[in-house]
């Protein structure tokens, strides 16, 4: 393993580019180091690998003590490429990394990324103990929460701590975050026609909670359910609101709305801001039949647009299977509920559970059919179901020798496998069912939702992805290559209001058409 040689140096903690939501485990690592006095530097992974030298050089310039690296499965591929690139240039610090690629399988992720250190589990905590381990140019085995790449031998130090009382979360030093000119989200959505995000939204992300108290068989479980005092998030909102000019918040928990109780305390504090914003939530339909009506329209009326609500299926039989714990008779009940109320339903649908046959697709299909008829404003992705480390399902998978080892899951998925590709089969169809299931569940969403909204307002969707086509080629063509002066920024700025503008006013023109109002 290798020792830092730079004993004063800033701690790197390199996070993916910010696109669709702010990375807050970048922003709670980073400030808990800053309230213990360290220093540090965040830096953004490209989205291309063309740009990981210019990554690679700009690390080694900043002569760090270590840098750090994690968040979900997939990222092991970028990572171990991007410690290649470091070893290449000589590296004389240690390399750590944590997050759901690390803890599930933490000697396996050392090893095939080449790091020195995983940090297992939550890590706030456990980084900021190696950090004081290596400035002192201690030994990380006496840090707990670690394991520690020794060549052939792989060491556990133990379990590792963890913020018991999500109160004591540290604030995010937001100003070591490149500025995300806040978070457009809606504009990257212009090609995915749907009214739940909105091109003039600056986004905030407040997190709220960490673990989830059920067990679905696919779901990666890392720690037991904790809750933040709302009050708490309520304060954060007010302050981010103000400071990032925000007009929708994004509670990115696992499961935000985890009670009645929570949900009500989070319209009444929501209703009271100084400065009304819209919302979003994540909750289960076995909460939501608990929600009564008076508490959904006084969260409709504090601000909820949208209820990011798992579906996963529409065969009864697969939801048992999953340990769910829902049924589609409670599914068909919330998606009334919510359109009565007003609040748009994010919901997804996987394909390729375990033992999942042709007639269990065809249920999902009936479902989300259904559930457009409800509701033509509801929104639905869809996926193939992957055994990731840490769920049930990758268990079974061992259980039924189709995996012997980590290494065959990881070379199974690949780089590029994580959203659309079949690593696993573990379903009664074939492959070339279960992958073809996924484009009808495309391809049958497409149209039937194009039904249901009207030529009108399909028309308009078109419109929308044509104008943010050309207007990306007059970018590229034309603005990009303006002089940096006066002149040229002067250009670009008319344009730019004049073409948001536009934008802003066909989205409000969709959602009248749509029906869809505010609080």
């Amino acid at each position: 393993m290798l020792e830092s040689q730079n004993k004063n140096g800033p701690i790197i903690l390199v996070s993916k580019n910010i696109n669709y939501i702010f990375p807050s485990g970048y922003g709670y690592l980073a400030g808990y180091l800053v309230e213990h006095g360290e220093n540090v530097k965040i830096l953004l992974r490209p989205d291309e690998k063309t740009g990981y030298p210019d990554l690679v050089k700009k690390i080694i310039e900043l002569k760090p003590l270590a840098v750090g690296f994690g968040t979900i499965y997939p990222d092991l591929y970028s990572t171990k490429e991007i410690i290649a690139l470091l070893n290449q240039a000589g590296r004389d610090f240690p390399i750590i990394i944590g997050g759901q690629m690390v803890s599930p399988t933490p000697e396996f992720a050392v090893e095939v990324t080449g790091a020195d250190i995983g940090v297992i589990g939550e890590g706030e905590i456990t980084l900021y103990n190696l950090v004081k381990a290596l400035r002192a140019g201690a030994d990380p085995a006496e840090v707990k929460g670690l394991v520690l790449n020794l060549g052939q031998e792989k060491k556990l130090t133990g379990a590792g701590e963890y913020i018991d009382d999500l109160s004591k979360l540290p604030k995010i030093p937001y100003e070591l975050f490149p500025p995300t000119d806040w978070l457009h989200v809606g504009r990257f959505y212009l090609n995915i026609p749907q009214p739940h995000n909105q091109y003039k939204d600056r986004t905030i992300t407040i997190h709220g909670g960490r673990g989830c108290p059920f067990r679905c068989n696919f779901c990666y479980h890392h720690s037991r359910a904790r809750y933040r005092p709302v009050q708490d998030m309520l304060k954060e909102v007010e302050e981010s609101v103000k400071k990032f000019n925000a007009n929708l918040v994004y509670f990115d928990d696992d499961l935000a709305i985890v009670s009645p109780q929570r949900a009500l305390e989070l319209a009444e504090g929501m209703e009271k801001l100084n400065r009304r914003v819209e919302y979003s939530v994540s909750a289960r339909f076995d909460i939501l039949e608990r929600i009564s009506d008076e508490i959904l329209i006084k969260m409709k009326r504090s601000g909820l647009r949208c209820m990011n609500i798992g579906v996963e299926s529409g065969s009864q039989r697969i939801l048992d299977i999953i340990d769910k714990k829902i049924t589609v008779a409670q599914m068909l009940d919330g998606f009334k509920r919510l359109k009565k109320i007003g609040i748009l339903p994010n919901a997804c649908i996987m394909v390729g559970q375990l033992s999942e046959t042709n007639e269990d697709a065809q249920k999902s299909m009936d479902l989300m059919i259904e559930g457009l008829k409800i509701n033509k404003n509801m929104n639905w992705a869809f996926s193939i179901t992957t055994p990731f480390p840490g769920s049930r399902l990758y268990d079974v998978c061992f259980a039924k020798g189709i995996f012997k080892n980590h290494y065959d899951f990881y070379n199974r998925l690949g780089e590029e496998g994580a959203m659309g590709k079949l690593a696993v089969n573990l379903t009664a169809m074939t492959d070339e069912e279960v992958i073809a299931w996924l484009e009808k569940f495309r391809r049958a969403w497409k149209i039937k939702r194009r039904e249901a909204i009207g030529p009108k307002v399909a028309w308009l969707e078109n419109l929308r992805i044509r104008a943010d086509r050309f207007n990306k080629k007059l970018h590229k063509n034309i603005f990009d290559k303006l002089p940096d002066n006066i002149i040229g920024i002067s250009v670009k700025k008319i344009y730019n209001y004049f073409y948001d503008l536009m934008q802003i006013m066909f989205d409000e023109i969709r959602l009248k058409l749509l029906g869809v109002k505010k609080y």
